[in-house]
């Protein structure tokens, strides 16, 4: 594994574990703290779904803006999107002004998401750049493990200090106000970065060069993003209804989750140099179906908590390797409209799923809305396993992709 990165990569670096402790809060909280603001499930599924929907509603814009000011002024210009959205929502009374923080924050994911990927890869070479995607995604998910850990113990100190309830509003948005904080520190290296110097790509902003490719490359994830919507975003609901979880230990359990995924995401290069780049994606992530099937359906916590370690682990690890692949399989000019056409797809598909999971919760039981739901994600995610290899594992034996 090559380790060698410019200053530009470790500045992105930095700022990319800044965010990715703060994501952790707002993930392990956000749920309980609109249930607090007394905002019931089908809020929740709508709250959970607008900054989705506004990413995909912004990424060709953004597309556009990146190919014009540069991915590294994109990135920034998301970065303070994010923050303001995220402070408006923590200090926010009602659901009109947290409306408007999940617009804010869902303006600065297009804009990050759509500029990350392509200054990465344009900031390394084919002999660092899986090992790149794969210690980014370490990062992100290492990151999660100590956001966790400690965000999960917040509101117990601040209940404690001042002799209020853990569940209150107060306590809750005190976890937020952290995250809000760390999305401060998460900015100030995102400033630092410049401009890479390469020439930007001319003819039309939304021009597609290599059609085919990327229509392979993006379904996929449009069947993981209609999955997951469905139930990942309410991991925190499920297991705390289902198993009367407390906050220190659900957030000890989303901890030593992502954990697991960023130490397998860092063996992802190694798994690479021993089968290629698409077939590691799909041995990883086919493995992880019995995993999510367990934990849907099992009725001890212990089997439930060792499921999300491993499906974790090994769904989210292979991403890193995905997106390094898809950025070899395009020419340079398609990559920002890949990362925005694939950022929309996934993420319709995500908020769609969210909207309608919140309504499935509200009409029926807790365990039947549930089993329901975890039964969708499954045939969601056998589905996407089924396009990868149809589409790209048996095309890429016939035609190889560096690995």
């Amino acid at each position: 594994m090559n380790w060698r990165f410019s200053r530009q990569i470790w500045l992105y670096l930095a700022s990319a574990f800044a965010f990715g402790l703060s994501q952790a809060f707002m993930m392990l909280f956000l749920n309980f703290y609109l249930g607090a603001l007394g905002l019931g499930t089908q809020w929740q599924g709508i709250l959970n779904a607008l900054p989705a929907i506004t990413l995909a509603l912004l990424s060709l814009p953004a597309v556009a803006l990146a190919r014009r000011i540069s991915n590294a002024n994109t990135l920034k210009l998301g970065g303070v999107f994010a923050l303001v959205g995220t402070l408006i929502i923590t200090l926010a009374p009602g659901a009109t002004l947290i409306v408007l923080g999940a617009l804010l924050q869902g303006a600065g994911a297009a804009l990050t998401v759509v500029s990350s990927t392509p200054f990465m890869a344009n900031n390394s070479s084919e002999k660092n750049r899986v090992t790149l995607f794969s210690l980014q995604s370490a990062l992100m998910t290492g990151s999660g493990f100590v956001g966790n850990m400690i965000g999960g113990r917040i509101p117990e100190w601040y209940a404690a200090v001042n002799h209020v309830p853990a569940q209150g509003v107060d306590a809750l948005r005190t976890a937020l106000l952290v995250a809000t904080g760390l999305q401060v520190l998460g900015l100030l290296p995102v400033l630092l970065l410049r401009p890479s110097g390469q020439p930007q790509p001319v003819g039309r902003s939304f021009a597609v060069k290599d059609k085919r490719t990327m229509a392979r490359l993006v379904l996929p994830n449009v069947l993981v993003g209609l999955g997951a919507g469905a139930t990942i975003p309410f991991l925190n609901v499920f297991i705390e209804g289902k198993f009367d979880v407390d906050y220190a230990s659900l957030g000890s359990l989303f901890a030593w989750t992502s954990l697991a995924t960023a130490a397998t995401a860092l063996l992802q290069p190694l798994l690479v140099k021993k089968m290629g780049q698409i077939q590691a994606v799909l041995v990883v992530q086919a493995s992880s179906l019995p995993f999510l099937a367990m934990l849907g359906f099992a009725p001890q916590l212990w089997m439930v908590t060792a499921a999300m370690f491993t499906r974790g682990a090994l769904m989210n690890a292979a991403g890193p390797v995905y997106s390094a692949y898809a950025m070899s399989s395009l020419p340079e000019e398609d990559r920002q409209m890949y990362s925005a056409v694939n950022t929309i797809a996934w993420d319709l598909g995500w908020a769609a799923s969210s909207i309608l999971s919140g309504v499935v919760r509200g009409w029926l039981p807790f365990g039947a809305a549930f089993n329901l739901l975890f039964g969708w994600t499954l045939l969601m995610y056998l589905g996407s396993v089924v396009a990868i290899y149809l589409g790209l594992y048996r095309r890429s034996v016939r035609r190889p992709v560096p690995a």
